[in-house]
């Protein structure tokens, strides 16, 4: 996020989009009973869920698997920016093919999911639906307007986030939420990030998207809709309710701080925040239940 802003109800779309889309995705994959692999990103086997914290944590897996993501984000991120300042015409073909095949693969999720629950008969039509729907999002993201490009970043963001959410290791979740919002801050004040300018924002379009005064980066949608489907999948609705509660609360402080400042880490209060109030419910929920 960047830049002084007036805060509107407009400035909001893309986060509640992106979370009610997450919410859809990870229904009906809770409710198709889908199983997903462990991510390729998080290669290095961790403990169990349900091994006590005090051994978990001293276990290095989390914290390699932590430092594996935020070193591919940071390398990306790095090439990316050099790419779009250096090669605009390359980075915007780059960027289209990029997420032409995120909203490809988002798709086929979702077909897979409606076939697992309605009729497999949808499977037929899982390549022409999906190569309809990437290339209409792809148009709507880079082509058109505010709305349009809200829609179809959510649906990128909640599906690619989603996904991963649900499918990433659980101790390394919680590690990654910490680094993920130590990084952003790092990166914001002292990394790459820090050298983006307001000229920057339509620059990136594709990678951030412009909402009134407000600019979004999809990394921050990602990971708001990642953390959201994680907390879903590993503690339950009723965290999740919480959850998605402070991701729209920590927005909200996060925009009326961005009005003092030219930018801010928009990972931080939203991320740390659902975490901690998730498991808060978690645990009042549990009390709940006791004779």
């Amino acid at each position: 996020m960047s830049r002084e802003v007036r805060i509107t109800p407009r400035n909001y779309l893309p986060l509640v989009l992106s979370l009610a889309l997450t919410w859809l995705i990870t229904l009906l994959a809770g409710y198709a009973e889908m199983s997903l692999p462990r991510p390729p990103i998080t290669p290095i086997e961790e403990p169990a869920p349900s091994t006590p914290p005090s051994q978990a944590l001293v276990n290095p897996a989390p914290y390699l698997n932590t430092l594996i993501v935020i070193g591919l984000i940071t390398a990306s991120g790095i090439l990316i920016l050099y790419i779009a300042r250096k090669k605009r015409n390359i980075f915007r073909v780059l960027i289209s093919i990029l997420i032409w095949l995120i909203s490809f693969g988002v798709t086929n999720i979702y077909i897979l999911n409606l076939a697992l629950i309605m009729d497999f008969q949808l499977l037929r039509f899982w390549l022409p639906l999906s190569v309809l729907a990437a290339s209409l999002v792809t148009y709507s993201l880079l082509m058109r307007g505010e709305l349009a490009s809200s829609i179809a970043a959510s649906y990128i963001a909640s599906g690619a986030g989603g996904t991963i959410g649900m499918s990433i290791p659980y101790w390394t979740f919680m590690i990654l939420i910490v680094g993920i919002s130590a990084y952003d801050i790092f990166a914001v004040y002292r990394g790459h990030l820090s050298t983006l300018t307001k000229e920057d924002a339509s620059l990136l379009k594709g990678l951030t998207i412009e909402v009134g005064d407000v600019v979004v980066g999809m990394g921050d949608l990602f990971f708001y809709s990642l953390t959201l489907a994680a907390i879903f999948w590993n503690l339950g609705y009723i965290p999740a309710i919480a959850g998605t509660t402070w991701i729209l609360i920590g927005y909200a402080i996060t925009l009326y701080c961005l009005q003092r400042r030219r930018i801010l880490p928009g990972l931080p209060i939203p991320l740390l925040g659902a975490l901690a109030l998730a498991f808060l419910a978690k645990t009042l929920s549990a009390l709940t239940l006791l004779p």
